[in-house]
């Protein structure tokens, strides 16, 4: 059983990882144009990062003068525990800025168990023109650019003794290098207060920041410093020396397992819960709209009752899928890859002659849970690389079916929120097909349709799945009935 709850946990962790690099993705301030950009070369900063007091890394930003502009680099090393097998995180992010701080190019590196994935980033006068590269194969995506873009550590240091003022408030353009898209993020300057953990005589001004409903806080010194920071899911950094960073605070300790600190209890077991056809719970937590309601999943106020259709009673046609409404389905994307050549022709010996959209529904996903082993990992998934790996855990089994549906116009799309296994409920990825309907379909558990135990909180690429973290810690799950099973 440990094999398949190691399967069955979405890398929440790799968001934050993201939302430790994220900080080099910003654009200038667009509703506090009189705020000037400081010189910033010269800036050399460490972080450590600390997960429930445990260290688990550190961050190195840095920023020199190059030419007429500016040359950035910021690299990470995360040693993290998920379900009792270590794993480390490497990122670097470099590039250059013009001499009014504007983004001229950038470059994206990942590294983990899972492999290496680098993006790449150049402004041109049609946009961002950004490559994702993984092994021999790049998949490229233009971005178009209304304004500059700006590095949010250069936004940060606009922060100083003459524009740090409590109660002002401005956003930025956030450029995310895990979903490739553009986002507006708040910045809100709270006031003067001591700095925790440094004794009452110690004052910073508070900061607080919202990206994609994420919420965190950062206390900076008067000249715009960040000294302290803490994100969702009790990690802070806080600022040290190139030497603590590197060699001190390390300990013999264990770091908390970040799935397992992740689950949500229940006091009242589901029996059999891969045979439930329904499931009645009562969500606390999460605010009822940000529920999904629909045929499957119906939500009254916190009350969500779910349901499995038994697949012979759903209804099917022959693919490629013509409903012009489910273009966006269909679609590739940077990390669903449905149009590269290696993914087509694949999709197409998968199924051979079959064009019947349940059937070949069935298909793929008997592929897709066959041919990849189950394992933990840490990685940004998509598809060509999952292709590659062979293994992963729900995350990537979920991108590589998603992406052989679309390559057959079957409409497929990512669904995220959390699964019941051994006695709790664990946040998960799966996939849903169209049909006569969204069908849910689960490659990591071998599903098809999935079981109602399956609860759904988002339906969306990466870019939305960083919407779950907050839940994480907060969320609650009382069962109420579960009456029926199959147990065919």
């Amino acid at each position: 059983m440990r094999r398949t709850v190691s399967i069955c946990i979405v890398c929440v962790w790799l968001a934050m990882v993201a939302l430790l690099v994220r900080q080099n993705w910003t654009a200038a301030p667009s509703s506090s144009p009189e705020i000037d950009q400081p010189d910033p070369a010269g800036r050399d900063e460490w972080m450590n990062v600390y997960h429930e007091g445990v260290k688990i890394g550190y961050t190195h930003s840095r920023v020199t003068a190059d030419g007429a502009g500016f040359h950035f680099a910021e690299d990470s090393l995360l040693r993290l525990v998920v379900l009792e097998t270590p794993q480390t995180v490497q990122t670097h992010i470099g590039g250059h800025v013009a001499s009014d701080s504007s983004l001229r190019d950038v470059d994206f590196d990942l590294r983990s168990g899972a492999g290496t994935l680098r993006a790449t980033g150049v402004v041109e006068p049609a946009g961002l023109r950004l490559k994702i590269m993984t092994g021999a194969d790049v998949s490229e995506q233009v971005l178009p650019l209304n304004e500059p873009l700006f590095l949010p550590s250069l936004v940060r240091t606009a922060l100083n003794r003459d524009t740090l003022q409590a109660g002002r408030q401005f956003t930025a353009l956030v450029f995310d290098p895990v979903s490739l898209t553009n986002e507006r993020m708040v910045i809100s300057v709270d006031g003067q207060e001591p700095l925790p953990g440094a004794g009452s005589e110690t004052k910073a001004w508070r900061v607080r920041e919202e990206f994609r409903g994420l919420k965190t806080t950062a206390w900076t010194d008067a000249d715009g410093l960040v000294l302290r920071e803490e994100g969702p899911m009790g990690m802070v950094l806080v600022r040290t020396s190139a030497e603590q960073a590197l060699h001190a605070d390390w300990t013999s300790q264990v770091a908390h397992d970040l799935a397992a600190s992740a689950s949500v209890p229940v006091t009242r077991p589901i029996p059999e819960p891969r045979q439930r056809m329904s499931l009645r719970l009562r969500l606390s937590g999460i605010a009822p709209e940000r529920v999904p309601s629909d045929e499957l999943q119906r939500r009254t106020g916190d009350i969500l009752t779910i349901t499995r259709p038994a697949l012979a009673d759903v209804r099917s046609y022959p693919l490629p899928c013509g409903d012009g409404t489910l273009a966006d389905d269909l679609k590739p994307t940077p990390f669903l890859q449905s149009d590269h050549p290696r993914l087509q022709q694949l999709a197409h010996e998968i199924l051979g002659d079959e064009r019947d959209a349940k059937r070949a529904a069935v298909l793929l996903n008997d592929w897709v849970y066959d041919h990849l082993r189950k394992v933990p990992t840490v990685s940004i998934p998509n598809a060509l690389q999952v292709l590659d790996m062979g293994q992963g855990d729900c995350n990537e089994h979920a991108v590589l079916l998603a992406a052989l549906g679309r390559a057959v116009g079957l409409p497929t799309r990512l669904i995220t929120g959390a699964v019941y296994i051994n006695d709790a409920f664990f946040y998960h990825a799966w996939c849903e097909v169209w049909l006569d309907r969204w069908v849910p379909i689960d490659p990591a558990l071998h599903q098809v349709p999935a079981d109602a135990t399956h609860v759904k909180f988002i339906v969306g690429g990466l870019e939305d799945q960083l919407g779950m973290i907050d839940l994480i810690g907060h969320l609650g799950v009382e069962v109420l009935d579960a009456p029926a099973t199959n147990n065919d």
